[in-house]
């Protein structure tokens, strides 16, 4: 089969979003809609590239890179991010996969040694994007993320009261300050106040201790249910409806979530259940559950009957640094 790669731009968006719908990123819970603009969400992480595979002037295949700072062993470095790999069913057991990974390498090694990925857990690609082979370099992991969802539609313990909104440049200086030496940490002053807040803070003897940056991302990327969400979760919601509670959806229909983004803390102590405690007071009648990014160690105690629980990992290519490991969980938030 002839192959060919080239560079995605706006006029690509319709057939993104056409390929997109035969072939997911997400995991068995949720579909991702990037609809209208399947560029937005790339765009609001860093500099972004996408190639695409094209077969008889049918786009089959796609796979992006983003450029974007995070904080190394100490310092605020360039890294690129791959994400986005997608290709049409048709293809799976054809060489399509490397032709368009081959060209992707080729233009990777002329900005940087290493590359890193993410990938779930129910991923059906996972096998493919792990292993080594002729074209790519096998895979060296550098952690696993578990991607805690808390219902925000009921009240949920936890010191709410201590937390409170503070001014976005303040909270950027608290976690520069905490969150320096975390590998992974985003490390992009301007993005990160740019998009969407507010940002809380955390506050024990008139200090602060913790803070959050609270996201939705609906205007680039949609979580839709694609299966039924468990019977038990949707009895034990349907009081809380008359409290204004946000709505459970279903199948086919958006969930509404927000995320914890940008965690970080004196000492590393998990302030998050006083912040979920206070989104599930705030805004219960936004979002129906709010999500963070932990450890597998960190998700360990957090054991609500109704929390959802989705699992990834992160991968290095490449000349990976010596010693580096993943210790700031909310790379891509969900």
């Amino acid at each position: 089969m002839n192959y060919e790669v080239k560079l995605l731009g706006e006029e690509d968006n319709d057939a993104l979003l056409e390929l997109a719908a035969t072939s997911d990123t997400g995991n068995d819970l949720f579909r991702v809609d990037r609809s209208p603009d399947f560029f937005a969400l790339g765009k609001s992480w860093g500099e972004s590239t996408y190639y695409g595979l094209w077969r008889k002037k049918r786009l089959i295949g796609c796979l992006g890179t983003t450029q974007m700072f995070r904080f190394i062993h100490g310092e605020k470095v360039p890294s690129i991010y791959l994400h986005d790999f997608r290709l049409h069913p048709q293809f799976t057991h054809t060489r399509a996969y490397y032709r368009l990974v081959s060209e992707v390498v080729d233009q990777l090694k002329q900005k940087q040694e290493w590359v890193y990925g993410i990938v779930w857990d129910s991923n059906q690609h996972q096998s493919s994007l792990v292993r080594g082979e002729r074209l790519f370099p096998e895979a060296v992991s550098a952690g696993q993320t578990v991607h805690l969802g808390m219902p925000l539609f009921m009240p949920l313990s936890g010191d709410w009261k201590s937390v409170e909104e503070i001014l976005p440049e303040d909270a950027w200086l608290y976690y520069q300050n905490w969150a320096v030496h975390r590998d992974f940490a985003y490390a992009d002053r301007d993005r990160y106040l740019d998009q969407s807040g507010p940002f809380l803070g955390f506050r024990r003897g008139g200090q602060i201790e913790a803070v959050t940056k609270v996201v939705d991302q609906t205007a680039v990327r949609k979580l839709i249910v694609s299966r039924s969400l468990p019977f038990p979760l949707r009895v034990l919601h349907a009081p809380f409806r008359l409290r204004q509670a946000a709505r459970l959806p279903e199948t086919g229909e958006e969930f509404h979530h927000v995320y914890l983004a940008h965690y970080a803390s004196v000492n590393q102590k998990d302030r998050r259940p006083a912040f979920f405690a206070y989104l599930s007071r705030r805004y219960h009648q936004q979002y129906s559950y709010g999500f963070a990014g932990l450890s597998q160690q960190e998700a360990a105690p957090y054991r609500h009957p109704l929390a959802i629980k989705l699992g990834s990992s992160t991968y290095v290519y490449g000349s990976v640094p010596r010693g580096l490991t993943l210790l700031a969980h909310e790379l891509t938030l969900m």
